[in-house]
């Protein structure tokens, strides 16, 4: 027989939730979850994903760009959880810039000072997340220069049973279980252990393949 030729398989959040509740033994195979279980089970799905938001994974990771504007400190970057790296594109050209510390950018004794951007800091504060710049793009410098970053993103809600996870086809059955590991504690079902020992399991060996696979060299510098 041959091959599907296909490979868009997915599952929407009810269906993952059904799954852990029945995976967590507190429904039977074949069984709906109730109307509290669903709810129950998409509040949890939705903190596993936060939860996993904060980690760093390959397929969260996202370029992005905005224009520079003449003598403006910040720029409001939506969806950004941490920034990776920031590059200064002039023409074709990118030239990366040294990221700062907190304390590094607020030490900084003239934030308004205006030249060629060199240096950035990235504040991910709870609903504005806001990359700054050091110094200032001069508005020849601007008219000229653009921002390419690296950053990663936060993972999107599930605001329907109907919605696919944020996550990709390697990540469902992960997913699943640790959904179901959460369920099984709030719930005392004792499939807690055996479903938490696969759930974590499952995440340790993904996370071992969710890194890039070039090698990273140090060499000591020069003085």
């Amino acid at each position: 027989m041959a091959t599907s030729g296909s490979v868009d398989f997915s599952l929407d959040a009810r269906e993952i939730i059904t799954e852990a509740f029945q995976t967590a033994k507190i429904i039977a195979a074949g069984e709906t979850p109730t109307a509290q279980e669903m709810s129950d089970g998409e509040l949890k799905l939705n903190l596993l994903l936060k939860t996993w938001s904060a980690k760093e994974h390959l397929w969260i990771m996202t370029e992005g760009t905005t224009a520079l504007t003449a003598t403006t400190q910040s720029y409001p970057i939506t969806g950004a959880r941490r920034m990776i790296s920031v590059r200064r594109r002039t023409a074709t050209i990118d030239t990366p810039m040294n990221e700062l510390a907190r304390q590094e950018y607020y030490d900084l004794p003239t934030k308004s000072a205006t030249g060629m951007p060199v240096s950035w800091y990235f504040d991910p504060q709870r609903t504005i997340r806001t990359l700054y710049v050091w110094p200032t793009a001069s508005a020849a410098i601007a008219a000229n220069t653009a921002l390419h970053y690296t950053y990663l993103r936060v993972i999107e809600d599930i605001d329907a049973l109907e919605n696919d996870p944020d996550v990709p086809q390697e990540w469902l059955e992960a997913l699943i279980y640790n959904l179901a590991a959460r369920l099984a504690l709030a719930y005392g079902s004792d499939a807690l252990q055996s479903v938490s020992a696969i759930a974590n399991g499952l995440v340790a060996d993904l996370s071992a393949q969710d890194q890039e696979s070039v090698s990273v060299y140090f060499q000591p510098g020069r003085q």
